[in-house]
């Protein structure tokens, strides 16, 4: 029976570590992509952060059910902004794939409001999830890690609005990285707790 109580929390690691891995990998292709001399094709660095970005989603939302017993409130809206961005992720992710088929469709209307709506359902998820997680003095480290991505975000959108959409999206080369860091350290956070027996929320 113990060992049932702790497999979502041993789910929520495995996801974060994932995502942590490849925001990694995304992040290497970035540069490789701007310092190397060969014209690598954009699904090098696309792939490895949809995956990336996907698992971190799913992450959030194993970590509802431990969150809706501590914050119901946060828990809903913050399931509800998971879903909605592992949703515009997969549409993103589909249009990416057709653009390079059928030609390059990345940089169209619909594929800016696309990325602005995962993008605003993406920090609204872990908003909930961290603000519920700091709550806690136990989940306090869980919190801090879940606030990295909110901050990288939020200065993206920051910068698209008052430099424009193309500069808040070239941000991703150096925040990234920073992302990889945060999904590596939850997930370290949810494994201790987890072998030390006890619940993060």
């Amino acid at each position: 029976m113990q060992n049932v109580q702790h497999t979502p929390t041993s789910w929520d690691a495995r996801f974060f570590l994932i995502a942590g891995g490849f925001m990694l990998i995304n992040t290497l292709c970035l540069w490789a992509r701007h310092f190397s001399g060969y014209q690598l094709s954009i699904l090098w660095p696309a792939i490895p952060a949809i995956i990336g970005l996907a698992s971190s989603v799913l992450g959030l939302y194993k970590l509802h059910p431990r969150i809706a017993s501590r914050a119901p409130k946060l828990a809903k809206w913050g399931a509800g902004f998971a879903l909605a961005a592992l949703l515009a992720l997969s549409i993103g992710a589909c249009w990416v794939i057709a653009s390079v088929v059928l030609g390059d469709a990345t940089r169209g209307v619909g594929m800016q409001a696309l990325i602005g709506v995962f993008m605003i359902a993406m920090v609204g998820a872990f908003i909930c999830n961290a603000i519920a997680c700091l709550r806690g003095p136990a989940s306090h480290a869980l919190g801090l890690a879940l606030s990295i991505p909110v901050v990288c975000w939020s200065l993206m959108l920051l910068a698209g609005m008052l430099y424009g959409a193309e500069v808040g999206f070239s941000l991703d080369f150096y925040t990234n990285g920073l992302l990889a860091l945060a999904f590596v350290w939850a997930s370290r956070v949810i494994r201790s707790d987890t072998m030390a027996g006890s619940q993060v929320a």
